[in-house]
């Protein structure tokens, strides 16, 4: 029992953590953390994603300052309500980029931001539409298949969809040519 106690001592966040105290200094009365991750394994980058009293969810990159404060670098605020954040390499360069998936209406929608050598977060690629799909191509990267209603159909008949595939090429994300 001992052991455990002290396992679990060793386990726990200390007081004066620095995720802890960015809690306390960025969230407001009503404010709910949805999610709150390290983005990278050093912690130096943390992503929070909050529903804002009075608001729409809002996705919050920090990022760590020499004094061990974390200092907001970035927000993206893209639908009604938050679906998923993962951490993904969808260019091949060793390096993971965010995928985030929101929902608004009756749109799924997508944004991949990534962190460039300037150390800026940008997004390379947003699109929404009535369901959004990651797989994966041959060579293992991220393609996004999206589907929407391409209102082609003629009154009395059923709604038309198409899907449109979009994959990561020379720096960006393209419409894939089918054959």
């Amino acid at each position: 029992m001992a052991a455990l106690l002290i396992a679990l001592a060793a386990c726990a966040r200390r007081p004066d953590d620095p995720v802890l105290s960015l809690l306390g200094r960025t969230l407001k009365r009503g404010d709910r953390v949805v999610l709150l991750r390290s983005l990278d394994p050093e912690g130096t980058h943390v992503g929070m994603v909050v529903d804002v009293a009075g608001g729409k969810p809002e996705l919050r990159i920090y990022e760590q300052t020499g004094s061990r404060e974390y200092a907001l670098v970035r927000t993206a605020q893209q639908g009604d309500s938050f679906r998923n954040l993962s951490l993904e390499d969808v260019d091949g360069d060793g390096k993971d980029e965010i995928v985030v998936t929101w929902e608004g209406g009756h749109l799924e929608i997508v944004e991949v931001i990534s962190q460039g050598a300037d150390h800026a977060y940008r997004s390379i690629f947003q699109n929404a539409g009535r369901q959004v799909e990651k797989r994966y191509s041959p060579a293992g990267l991220i393609e996004f298949w999206i589907t929407s209603r391409t209102y082609d159909e003629a009154p009395g008949e059923p709604p038309a969809y198409a899907t449109t595939i979009y994959h990561f090429e020379n720096g960006k994300y393209v419409e894939t040519t089918r054959k």
